[in-house]
């Protein structure tokens, strides 16, 4: 229950995590405009839910789970979604959250990923550019990732 508190304002909530979660998106789904609409969606579903959330983890790992999923099961279908990346769609390198370099790390990261089923993009992308321990990417209670 420490991190309850965390969705108390969930105004704020959204504010810190929204760029976070986009990249995450971003990186899953190598489309700037899915991505948002995966985004935007996980935060409505994680404020009707909000009630749920035990507090036994950060809200931050709790609310990229509901993301991940909902960005995966947006490319589910029988014929995936391929997507060509280029600059043009990447992050907004304006944001000094996004360096050059980081802009360049996760291009790369994409064409890596390309091969790869949604999940498994998904791990890659939580464990590669946000640094969550493997048991917060699995799901594991009591586990806290790194802010």
């Amino acid at each position: 229950m420490a991190f309850r508190a965390e969705i108390d304002d969930f105004g704020a909530f959204y504010e810190a995590t929204y760029r976070t979660a986009f990249r995450t998106a971003f990186g899953i789904l190598g489309d700037r405009g899915l991505a948002d609409d995966v985004v935007q969606d996980a935060f409505v579903s994680a404020y009707r839910d909000r009630d749920r959330f035990r507090g036994d983890a950060p809200a931050r790992a709790w609310f990229l789970r509901i993301m991940v999923n909902r960005a995966i099961s947006s490319v589910r279908g029988p014929r995936p979604k391929v997507v060509t990346l280029d600059v043009a769609t990447a992050p907004d390198p304006a944001d000094p959250d996004d360096s050059p370099a980081r802009i360049a790390a996760s291009l790369t990261l994409q064409e890596a990923l390309r091969p790869f089923a949604p999940r498994a993009r998904a791990a890659a992308v939580l464990r590669c550019l946000h640094y969550l321990a493997y048991a917060a990417i699995r799901g594991s209670r009591g586990q806290s990732a790194p802010p």
